[in-house]
């Protein structure tokens, strides 16, 4: 199993998967901050063309809460990349035919797919940790000064959201044939859990709820409100791993 996890490792650096992600993941962290800082900026810019249609513009205020609000906003890109070039994971190992191999040499399948789930859990949080550690540090920088609520809950809650995708994402790679299957039953799921977030009744049940960060910070929402959605998604999560270990084991390879 441990050589097994390398080589997916290998095979994320080789592929250059891994360059390509972290380059995204890092833009994205440096754009959080860089858009807050360049608000008045742009602003100041516009405001000829603003006042010309009658319009006038006090002074704009930038804090750190500007920075993270774009923090929210972008971490939903970032993760639909890492979906996108990670939907392949296990689709790939049945077109080429290589777990075929590796079964009859007795590594066993749940091995196999334990390596496969810990290697996608480990890119996304590592590249999460990238992404706001990044984010933090400019913030810091610019607004030492200024304090966020709940911002480490906000964080972790989103982490588990994104955990909660990429078990979905193994899941469906049991049970499907390509990556355009994956990607359509991972997709369904996101949307699904958005569209019933409408359904006010069902938002506190809904891992989407996890998304809701922002609303921690600026004061909309308290920590008991996402009690529930995190008690969920754990037990989503656990689900799919379970799922996805006893459908893996009974598949035709």
């Amino acid at each position: 199993m441990t050589a097994f996890i390398k080589k997916e490792c290998m095979e994320l650096t080789r592929t250059g998967r891994l360059l390509i992600l972290g380059i995204i993941f890092i833009f994205f962290g440096i754009l959080n901050p860089a858009i807050a800082k360049l608000t008045p900026w742009l602003y100041e810019l516009l405001q000829d063309q603003i006042a010309d249609s009658g319009l006038n513009i006090g002074k704009v205020s930038v804090t750190a809460m500007t920075s993270w609000t774009q923090f929210y906003k972008n971490a939903p890109m970032a993760l639909i990349v890492l979906i996108l070039l990670t939907s392949s994971v296990l689709t790939g190992e049945y077109q080429k035919g290589t777990l075929i191999q590796v079964v009859t040499k007795g590594l066993s399948r749940k091995k196999i797919f334990l390596s496969k789930l810990l290697t996608v859990y480990g890119t996304w949080t590592l590249l999460y940790l990238v992404y706001t550690g990044i984010t933090l540090g400019y913030t810091m920088y610019f607004w030492g000064g200024d304090e966020v609520s709940y911002l480490p809950l906000g964080i972790v809650m989103y982490w588990l959201f994104g955990m909660f995708l990429m078990s979905a994402l193994m899941l469906f790679g049991t049970v499907c044939d390509n990556s355009g299957q994956v990607l359509l039953g991972t997709g369904a799921v996101f949307f699904a859990s958005i569209l019933l977030g409408y359904i006010p009744k069902l938002q506190k049940f809904l891992p989407s709820k996890l998304m809701e960060g922002l609303n921690l910070s600026n004061g909309t929402a308290i920590p008991a409100d996402f009690t529930t959605a995190i008690i969920i998604a754990f037990l989503l999560i656990i689900i799919c791993d379970i799922l996805g270990v006893v459908i893996f084991d009974r598949r035709k390879l």
